[in-house]
């Protein structure tokens, strides 16, 4: 009796309301996710062949969407059903001020290479090509699929495997925290819903801090 007075104090809302908050999204921001899918697309196919974005332009693209996500979808959207969603946003606020300046600095620079960068780039698809499947799959409308820049699951994912291309340093740590907190929060929420999507969420979380960790490859050596 009381676990369940405790759960339903956590989440004051059913899976029914939850993934309704997609499906209303969606059709709010319809056609930009064909745009947003497009573009990801893209970006992977680029990555895989061996090109690396400039953070000039990549780095307030990121802050952009983390920007739209938190306010429209977290604050606005989720803020009806959950009283401390407002508060959130504004880590998503703190997250895409601080991913445009950097980038407009220069930093960070989305140029490593090795087995951290290639587990990266797999999170990357997963984020923004996968990630949407995710409705259908589970027996729900595609309209309630979650796409990057517009919910904040995949947009988290794909930023936490965009900077595992970037050299460790305090900034990108910085960076990390914001994501990983909501992928934390939100795995914890879809557990306590019943969801099989938490176990998703888990994983990219594990993924991002796996990519991110491991040591990029060694310069050779000279003669």
């Amino acid at each position: 009796m009381a676990g369940s007075w405790v759960l339903e104090d956590l989440l004051p809302f059913s899976a029914r309301v939850y993934w309704r908050l997609f499906a209303l999204e969606n059709e709010a921001v319809w056609p930009a996710q064909p745009l947003l899918l497009a573009a990801g697309a893209l970006l992977v196919l680029c990555l895989l062949r061996g090109w690396r974005p400039s953070g000039w332009w990549l780095g307030p693209a990121l802050g952009a969407a983390w920007l739209w996500a938190g306010w429209q979808f977290v604050a606005l959207r989720y803020g009806t059903v959950n009283w401390a969603a407002p508060t959130l946003a504004w880590g998503f606020y703190a997250e895409g001020a601080l991913l445009a300046a950097l980038g407009l600095t220069g930093r960070p620079a989305f140029a490593r290479r090795g087995r951290g960068a290639r587990v990266g780039i797999g999170l990357l698809a997963a984020a923004l090509l996968a990630w949407p499947v995710f409705a259908p799959l589970d027996g729900r409308s595609w309209r309630e699929g979650e796409v990057f820049a517009v919910a904040p699951d995949p947009t988290a994912a794909a930023t936490l495997a965009l900077l595992a291309l970037t050299e460790r340093s305090r900034w990108t740590a910085l960076l990390c925290v914001v994501p990983a907190l909501w992928l934390a929060v939100s795995a914890l929420t879809l557990f306590t819903m019943g969801a099989w999507q938490g176990w998703a969420v888990l994983a990219a979380l594990l993924a991002g801090f796996a990519a991110w960790a491991v040591p990029g490859p060694k310069p050779a050596s000279g003669s």
